[in-house]
């Protein structure tokens, strides 16, 4: 029981990209190369013509607060290839899986 606080904190960072990782993706990208950098998406939303994948980013240490360690961001694809990425807004996400 003591160590369920750990178990629970390494589940909950184990499905989250760093930080780090955003800063490397670019428009024209393809669907591998922005696998490669963030790996798979947690959820996706297509409609026709465009594609959007969804990620959990953690927060810089210095960012962090016991109740925000993380940020949604989204990667839109269109033909394939990257059109917009960023942090998705509350209202993105209510729209989003």
């Amino acid at each position: 029981m003591k160590n369920l606080p750990h178990l629970l904190a390494a589940l909950l960072v184990a499905g989250c990209v760093h930080g780090d990782n955003v800063e490397r993706l670019q428009a024209g990208m393809d669907r591998e190369q922005v696998r490669a950098v963030m790996g798979p998406p947690e959820a996706s939303t297509h409609s026709p013509g465009k594609d959007c994948a969804y990620y959990t980013v953690l927060r810089d240490f210095w960012s962090r607060t016991p109740w925000s360690m993380s940020d949604r961001y989204y990667v839109c694809f269109t033909d394939g290839k990257v059109d917009t990425y960023g942090k998705a807004t509350q209202s993105a996400q209510m729209t989003a899986p």
